[in-house]
């Protein structure tokens, strides 16, 4: 007998993928990344899959990451999946936790702002969501939520402040307790197995960060000196070979997410590893390659050497501030339109209305009402222009028209912080 008919050939759980990241949007709706992926691959996926309407516009929306269990050998070979019907089948049970902080303003006040730190587990058929202490007075903050599946959702993007009047700020004065807290954040997900026999279970890690260039679009696409391919970064970081594979699907799963992050997003978007002063040593928050089960070519954090919300506790704070200067960029460097990829399905990101509108540097209020109004989508009519959704300046379709910010605190945030 062996897996998944017993559990005698099981070395050791693996969660994947080692690293998910979620991403943040003002909409209640959400879509999993990797059921859109398969759909996408399979030519079903449409534009408007990763949007809803709101008011007569595509709004972005959340999105999610499942997580999942694979099962593997003690020479490290991959031997299936822990579904829920093989947990059955053995009589296993397992409970969700998510550990996660948003630990940017305690960073840069050097301690003297709490870290917002949340934890919640889930069994099968609960969702239980994430909440932080606010550092300036009574009340929540959502971090996002852990279902019994393995699904984590992230929250809205939004800004909890200090005061009623504390604006975000623009870049150039991001490195401070500037009073503005994003809803961003990392730390691990884990698994607790009941019939297990005690076989180790290796966490994973979530990022929930904002919004880069489109569900769509991965930084290898468009890989410069401003904007640098994760995985390729990391293996450098790591001294892994730059062609290394590893075979199954999990591992699968690591490097299709990989691909949709960041390595240097300048200023920076999802995982800081520039050796700033919120992750001193970046190689040191991974696994050691070859031990406790982890495989020579991986990349995995390891949150037993980092804190929860020290891989992106060096990025702009707030959230906001970062990616304002990023599409600033951006949108100098390609002011009309670039296609991202070629064939089989060219990936288009529409930038007219947003350089339009010029340099907003010192307005990320601006983008703090308006990040899910970008509505970036893909040319699938090989027309630029029939694309569903394009970036969007601050006013209406015909550009006269200025629309009023998106009540932001009122309408995504918790009564209790507001």
């Amino acid at each position: 007998m062996a897996f998944p008919n017993d559990l005698s050939d099981v070395a050791a759980f693996k969660i994947h993928p080692a690293i998910g990241c979620a991403r943040l949007a003002s909409n209640k709706d959400y879509y999993e990344f990797f059921d859109y992926e398969e759909k996408r691959k399979a030519g079903q996926a449409q534009s408007l899959k990763y949007m809803s309407l709101r008011d007569g516009k595509h709004w972005f929306m959340r999105q999610a990451v499942r997580f999942r269990i694979f099962a593997y050998r003690s020479d490290g070979r991959e031997i299936g999946e822990l579904t829920a019907d093989v947990m059955k089948q053995l009589g296993m049970s397992a409970t969700w936790t998510a550990n996660v902080a948003n630990r940017k303003l305690n960073v840069w006040s050097q301690g003297a702002t709490a870290a917002v730190e949340a934890q919640a587990s889930a069994a099968a058929g609960e969702t239980k969501r994430l909440e932080g202490n606010n550092p300036w007075r009574p009340g929540k903050v959502w971090l996002g939520e852990i279902c019994g599946d393995g699904l984590f959702i992230p929250p809205m993007g939004g800004a909890y402040r200090k005061t009623e009047n504390n604006a975000i700020p623009p870049y150039g004065a991001h490195r401070s307790d500037n009073g503005v807290l994003d809803t961003t954040s990392d730390g691990s997900i884990s698994v607790s197995l009941t019939g297990a026999n005690n076989i180790p279970v290796v966490p994973a890690c979530v990022i929930v960060a904002p919004q880069d260039h489109s569900p769509d679009v991965g930084p290898g696409q468009i890989d410069n000196s401003q904007n640098k391919d994760f995985v390729r970064e990391t293996r450098q970081l790591l001294q892994i070979p730059q062609d290394a594979t590893l075979a199954g699907v999990g591992y699968g799963m690591d490097i299709a997410m990989m691909k949709t992050i960041n390595a240097d997003y300048n200023p920076g978007m999802e995982i800081c590893l520039d050796g700033d002063v919120a992750l001193p040593n970046p190689a040191g928050a991974f696994y050691a390659r070859g031990q406790q089960h982890i495989d020579a070519n991986e990349i995995r954090p390891n949150y037993a050497s980092a804190k929860p919300g020290q891989l992106t506790a060096g990025l702009c704070s707030a959230w906001q501030t970062d990616l304002n200067a990023c599409l600033n960029y951006w949108t100098s460097t390609f002011p009309n339109q670039v296609a991202f990829d070629t064939a089989p399905d060219t990936r288009v990101l529409a930038r007219k209305q947003f350089a339009a509108a010029g340099p907003r540097n010192s307005e990320p209020e601006w983008l703090n009402a308006y990040i899910d109004m970008m509505e970036v989508g893909r040319d699938i009519e090989n027309d630029p222009t029939f694309l569903h959704g394009t970036e969007r300046d601050g006013n209406d379709n015909a550009g006269n028209t200025p629309v009023a910010p998106f009540p932001l605190e009122a309408e995504k945030l918790p009564p209790e912080t507001s």
